[in-house]
């Protein structure tokens, strides 16, 4: 039973963290790992530093870049101490 419980809890928790997830790009289909740029297009089209690089250089006019980040939440930044 507890190791029913645990697998539900899991895969409960996996298709969580897969409905929040952020975009992916458009052409590869990969998830950009947090601090990498995914790049818009003004047409809805998003596309990962990889797949932009393959572009020619006339067609990587982009709208705007977001860099992905970690978490939905922000995180907290606390003084260091010495």
């Amino acid at each position: 039973m507890a190791v029913e419980l645990s697998k539900l809890i899991l895969r409960h928790s996996i298709s969580a963290l897969s409905s929040h997830r952020g975009a992916d790009c458009d052409k590869c289909r990969r998830t950009p790992v947090p601090g990498e740029f995914l790049h818009l297009f003004e047409d809805g089209r998003a596309l990962c530093a990889l797949c932009i690089e393959k572009l020619p250089r006339k067609r990587r006019t982009h709208l705007r870049a977001e860099r992905v980040h970690a978490s939905d939440r922000p995180l907290s930044v606390g003084p260091h101490r010495t």
